[in-house]
């Protein structure tokens, strides 16, 4: 039997992909920008509308062996230098029929942040929480439009509530899981709510008034919830030291010779 190729629509490829994990009783869930698409819930105006480039994952760590295994049955190639480099925490699929990467975090998600997943995974059968993918959109500090583009998708599509909602449906952005994240980390809650800021601007500009001014109120709100927190020790400590010092990680950047294929 043939190897399957991947679907030429990224979308179509995304939900191929999540259901053939599913069969092989492999926890994998889609991040990024895709899954915000699988989270909308209800039609959106066309100036949130974008489109995709590439398929990012988080899986367990536990299952790594297996899930390697089931990209070759799915029809990708690995990036086999980048994979047993850095394999632990992240790996590198290639769908070269189509010409797209595919992007994969090992228990976690790190880039300008770092935020440990092994226990959020079953919250949603396919991708993370909307917590937690709003989390991974506004961890960037120079962050661009197409981040802020999602953030405010996913504003605009849940509301907000304190508990997570495990299989609920519809769901929403859970703020008791933001304040844990932001309230025991100064340099999360600075970037975080740094972008959070923007996202009422930004909806005046591509919303409707009604529209903007729900998803500003919302990102006020959750401002407001935020900075009320109690915090950390940990975190007041870093507080004092301020902008002063480097409150975030450079990305590792993949293009560059670590990335060749082999």
């Amino acid at each position: 039997m043939s190897t399957p190729v991947p679907l030429a629509d990224i979308e179509a490829e995304a939900a191929r992909l999540t259901s053939a994990f599913a069969a092989r009783g492999l926890t994998v869930r889609l991040i990024g920008g895709l899954a915000v698409a699988r989270h909308r819930h209800r039609d959106v105006p066309a100036t949130l509308s974008r489109e995709y480039g590439d398929i990012d994952l988080v899986i367990l760590p536990k299952e790594g062996k297996a899930f390697r295994s089931a990209m070759a049955e799915l029809g990708y190639v690995p990036n086999v230098r980048f994979n047993n480099m850095r394999g632990d925490r992240r790996m590198l699929f290639a769908d070269e029929p189509n010409g797209r990467k595919l992007d994969v975090f090992v228990g976690g998600f790190q880039m300008c942040h770092s935020m440990d997943l092994a226990d959020r995974l079953s919250l949603h059968p396919e991708t993370l929480s909307p917590a937690d993918l709003l989390l991974t959109k506004l961890q960037v500090v120079e962050v661009n439009r197409k981040d802020l583009t999602d953030a405010l998708t996913i504003l605009l599509t849940h509301e907000v509530a304190a508990p997570d909602a495990r299989g609920a449906e519809p769901d929403h952005i859970s703020s008791d899981r933001l304040v844990r994240i932001t309230s025991m980390d100064w340099g999360w809650y600075t970037t975080f709510t740094d972008n959070l800021a923007r996202l009422p601007g930004l909806a005046a500009e591509l919303l409707g008034p009604a529209e903007a001014e729900a998803v500003g109120g919302r990102a006020r709100g959750l401002g407001d919830v935020l900075a009320a927190a109690p915090k950390s020790l940990k975190w007041r400590a870093r507080n004092a030291v301020g902008r002063r010092v480097p409150w975030y990680d450079l990305p590792d950047e993949i293009g560059g010779p670590i990335d060749a294929q082999s």
